[in-house]
């Protein structure tokens, strides 16, 4: 009911402005004549700004010296195909993907999207960027001509069909005379499968044309000359011809591909990227329509052409702008409540926000945004609450995708910001928890160096901080001055508050940027040391500082919404180099055997696939403990929800400190309880594997699912993934203590030949067989290695429980550890760990899942708690830890602690757009001591509810713990609940007022201090 309200309100607005009101409309609501005025002054006031117009300018130049004609003719219609991949087809039968017609599938090493047209040069062709052929082969652009109808647009059935053959084989009679030919539609090769080389082309051309139009607008905001703007209005006009009719479906329907999500809508693109190219069309729009007042040559070609073609009365500017109204922006709404304009939250809001700014006519522009926040229209409110998380992403997995919802939001709210007409709703005040997107990035970065490569995100070993960018959490700073901006921001930033803030369209372009300035230098470096990500699903254990530390990242949030089934998967960050790389972003986002059973399943993850079965997808697992000191670091991660019918699914890891080797290594306890059939399976770099302890024997043919079996088919009888493993060696009788090293290899990510980085893997479990395997990542993305080295352990029987203990080694040269040795009594519920360095400094690290229960080692060491830690020297203990217990000695050494804080929780802060506080039964120290812990609460949901505490302040017998700017609301009760007495009784929260919490604690000791 309200999507009809919407649109017969805009029928009915429509209807009564006329076209005086066009004409009336000098500005566009967002580019108003203060911000045009501001940046042209700018220009003449600073060299930078002066800079920026001439490169601007400089940008414009090929598009405004483009004849009005040339610029009228360039945009396509409905009935000139397109597609984004040149040979994958939905619905044929057989391999999805077929690569270039002359080299196959050797042009996928290229990306995913691997021709680039050379529009002025090589316009209608592509040229593979593998074997350099050209196709089609005909000459598309005289056939396109010749096939131009009464309204100026291609249809194919008009043109003339002698047109259509191979340009180097004119010869009827030669079997090469149609080879290669596309007619719009496809070469159609001797297996009936369709090569769309015309397709590819026409949308890389409608994306050519956007930017060409961009540049045009941004020329005429700088400039101020009407020539930019009358260029960029004749593509616009253009645009609204045809944009009525644009529809991609009948492209989907027939197989072709784009990013329409798989429900085959979309208008010039899929549903999906059609909001970026509409945006961008408004924003050009809305940029623009000062410079149409008074353009007499711009109203007499389109006059002109209006004569010459069937396209409508043309010729005035209120006709050009009555024209872009309904053509492109009314439209365009239309298509975003029908859904052929929807992509990733926070697509479509942009879209709709832009598209009515620029039409900047009431009541109809505050309609369209009140869409914006209505619950059956862009739903920000709902959003916050149900998809939103307290570290600024959304429900998506991969980082990518996952920090795609603040961004997009934060440029609706810059919109409103600067659109004074428009008062209902502001998105930085009313919900206080979004600010977390600014920083969201910036905390994911292991190091500050790199964000990890989940799901579908990044590429195999790519060490990228790229997300992280300085100038977007400045926006934090800008809409809140939040010093904690200003100061993440000035780190981001090399520690410089260079063009931070800076706003091209204010008076004083760089008034923020001082601000960051003063703020930034008082701030000092990064901070060392990791961070859990409870929302989002990201635990971090850093040791050192930039390239010469090591981080672990385990990714422990959702499995849904371009992640994958890898819930606690990890990766290890050490000499600037991801050294346990995910694969990233798979080759297709599609369900293809190479995504499906490989890259986007479990197998090929770090991780223990059991039952021969992928995980469930799941929202993320839940925190059982996190803590992180200097030099000792720790967390424990349940993740049972991924393989909901075993007892237990859980993992431990540490990173230590190495002490005077200047280098850290990792300890990995994966324990899994039920099911039949457990195997771990981890990779490392690329590069060659030496191992001490395995008889391996090398299996001749086929791959890991059976010598039968092909690599890389499709799962038929055997698990998921395992025909991916290739070059399988076993050992069917391996011993309970092994080690492997990976030499990773020059090349990978920029590594130098003198560079002699290794990874080893000190295995401490017991299995039934052990295999190496190759397995490869993706191949069509640029700079990923060719294969990297698995290693399969593998434990079978009824009712298994499993223990896998690994001690991971980065080091450069030399190993910095002598020896690793199991020294519990093996019954596998208490583990105790010697590491022995190779300087002679012994570690003793202790894991004890019932706490309460005393731990007693035959070397004299005895814990009463969770998690203990000794460093012995010279015979003598030189440093101890202990973490949820109350003791741990060895010889004189006795360190005592308060052990774990747990309590109740008493009370809630209901209110969603409030700060998220709780009461709890205990009486806590307001000293600052726990700030910066995590209260553990122990809920039913699906949701860790986990929390970094900021700030502890006593309220009569309790204590309150403030935990920041969040919310704990996650969704809405349906059907609604009458209570008129509780605001707040419609909400579903992460947890209740009842429910246990813990607060981890620790006790250190050294013998230095």
């Amino acid at each position: 009911m309200q999507r009809v309200l919407y649109v017969s309100l805009t029928i009915l607005l429509f209807s009564a402005v006329s076209f005086k009101t066009f004409a009336q409309r000098q500005y566009g609501g967002f580019y108003t004549r203060e911000k045009i005025n501001n940046l042209q002054n700018n220009t003449q006031k600073y060299d930078w700004a002066r800079e920026l117009r001439a490169g601007t300018i400089k940008k414009a130049e090929p598009w405004v010296s483009k004849s009005d004609e040339d610029l009228w003719a360039m945009v396509p219609g409905q009935n000139t195909p397109r597609c984004i991949d040149v040979t994958l087809d939905r619905i044929a039968k057989g391999p999805k993907i077929l690569g270039c017609l002359k080299c196959g599938m050797d042009v996928l090493k290229y990306g995913n999207y691997p021709y680039e047209p050379e529009f002025e040069d090589k316009p209608w062709k592509l040229t593979c960027p593998s074997c350099k052929s050209v196709f089609p082969t005909n000459d598309f652009g005289k056939f396109y001509a010749s096939a131009i109808d009464e309204r100026g647009q291609f249809d194919a059935s008009k043109g003339d069909k002698s047109l259509l053959f191979n340009e180097a084989h004119p010869d009827p009679k030669d079997p090469m005379h149609k080879y290669g030919v596309d007619d719009g539609f496809g070469f159609i090769d001797q297996n009936g499968r369709s090569h769309r080389f015309i397709g590819y082309y026409v949308w890389k051309k409608w994306d050519y044309i956007s930017s060409g139009l961009s540049m045009l607008a941004d020329a005429y905001l700088y400039s101020g000359d009407k020539k930019y703007a009358r260029k960029a209005a004749i593509l616009l006009d253009r645009i609204a011809d045809v944009y009525p009719e644009m529809d991609w479906k009948p492209y989907g329907d027939k197989g072709w591909y784009h990013s329409d999500g798989g429900i085959y809508m979309g208008k010039i693109h899929g549903s999906i990227w059609e909001t970026s190219i509409v945006t961008a069309f408004a924003d050009s729009y809305d940029k623009i329509l000062s410079g149409t007042v008074d353009n007499s040559e711009l109203y007499s070609f389109l006059k002109k052409q209006s004569q010459e073609y069937r396209i409508g009365e043309k010729g005035s500017r209120a006709l050009f702008i009555k024209n872009v109204d309904d053509g492109l922006l009314r439209t365009a709404y239309k298509a975003i409540l029908s859904k052929q304009i929807r992509g990733n939250q926070g697509m479509q809001q942009l879209t709709m926000a832009t598209c009515a700014l620029a039409l900047d006519s009431q009541p109809e522009t505050n309609l369209w945004l009140d869409w914006v926040f209505a619950a059956d229209g862009g739903n920000i409110p709902g959003l916050m609450i149900t998809t939103f998380d307290r570290d600024g992403t959304s429900n998506e997995g991969a980082p990518g995708y996952a920090l795609m919802w603040g961004r997009l939001v934060t440029q609706v709210a810059e919109r409103l910001q600067g659109y004074s007409a428009y008062t209902k709703h502001n998105i930085i005040k009313e919900f206080p928890q979004f600010n977390t997107t600014f920083l969201v990035a910036y905390r994911m970065a292991a190091l500050g160096l790199a964000i990890p490569n989940m799901g579908d995100s990044g590429s195999t070993g790519t060490v990228s901080n790229g997300y992280a960018d300085p100038k977007f959490i400045a926006k934090g700073y800008v809409f809140t001055r939040d010093p904690e901006f200003a100061k993440a921001a000035y780190n981001a930033n090399n520690n410089s508050a260079d063009k931070l803030g800076r706003d091209l369209f204010s008076a004083d372009p760089d008034a923020i940027s001082k601000e960051i300035q003063k703020i930034g230098e008082r701030s000092g470096i990064r901070a060392e040391g990791g961070y859990l990500m409870s929302g989002f699903g990201l635990a971090l254990l850093e040791n050192g500082r930039g390239n010469s530390g090591v981080a672990i990242a385990n990714n422990y949030g959702r499995t849904i919404m371009h992640a994958h089934p890898d819930l606690m998967n990890f990766d290890l960050l050490a000499f600037g180099k991801w050294l346990a790389p995910d694969h990233g972003y798979p080759e297709f986002a599609t369900n293809i055997p190479s995504n499906r059973d490989w890259t986007g399943s479990t197998v090929s993850h770090n991780l223990v696939f059991v039952n021969e079965k992928p995980q469930k997808e799941v929202w993320g697992g839940h925190t059982k403990l996190f803590k992180q000191v200097k030099g000792f670091g720790v967390f424990e991660i349940d993740g049972k929800k991924a393989y909901p019918d075993l007892k237990e699914y859980k993992r431990t890891m540490f990173l230590i400190d190495a002490g005077a080797d200047s280098n850290a290594y990792a300890i990995d306890i994966f324990k899994v309880s039920g099911g039949q059939d457990h195997l771990y399976s981890f990779h490392g770099p690329p590069g060659e594997i030496s191992n001490s302890g395995l008889r391996l024997t090398e299996q001749k043919t086929g791959t890991y699912a059976g010598e039968n079996i092909e690599k890389g088919i499709a799962a038929n009888g055997f698990p998921q993934g395992y025909s991916f493993f290739y070059n399988v060696k076993r050992d069917l009788n391996p011993p309970a203590q092994i080690m492997l090293d990976w030499k990773v290899e020059t090349g990978y990510r920029g590594l130098k030949a003198n560079e002699n980085i290794h990874l080893r893997m000190h295995s401490l479990t017991q299995s039934n067989d052990i295999a190496i395997a190759d397995g490869d990542p993706p191949q069509n993305k640029p700079g990923n290695p060719k294969k990297l080295g698995y290693v399969l352990m593998h434990r079978k029987g009824e009712n298994l429980n499993s223990t896998f203990v690994s001690v991971f080694e980065p080091y450069k040269e030399k190993p910095f550890i002598k020896s690793v040795k199991r020294i519990d009594n093996g019954d596998e519920s208490q583990i105790a760990l010697e590491i022995e360095h190779t300087n002679g400094s012994i570690d003793y690290v202790l894991y004890n899942p019932e706490s309460e229960k005393l731990m007693k080692l035959p070397n004299n060491i005895s814990m009463s708690g969770n998690i203990g830690y000794l460093r012995k020297q010279n015979g003598q203990a030189v440093k101890s830890l202990i973490i949820n217990g109350s003791s741990l000695s060895h010889g004189n050494m006795n360190l005592k602690s308060d052990g774990q804080i747990k309590g109740k929780i008493v009370k809630m802060n209901k209110n969603p757009s409030g700060s998220g506080w709780v009461l709890v039964d205990q009486i806590l120290p307001e000293n600052g001591s726990l700030n910066g812990e995590q209260l553990i609460i122990s809920n039913k949901g699906e949701r860790d509810a986990t929390y970094t505490i900021k700030s502890i302040k006593r309220e009569g017998k309790y204590s309150r713990i403030e935990c920041g700017p969040i919310t704990f609301a996650i969704g809405l009760k349906n059907p609604a609940v009458q209570n008129s007495k509780d605001p707040y009784a419609n909400y579903i929260y992460e947890f209740e007022e009842g429910d246990s919490f813990s607060i981890p604690s620790h006790t250190e000791w050294s013998s230095k201090k």
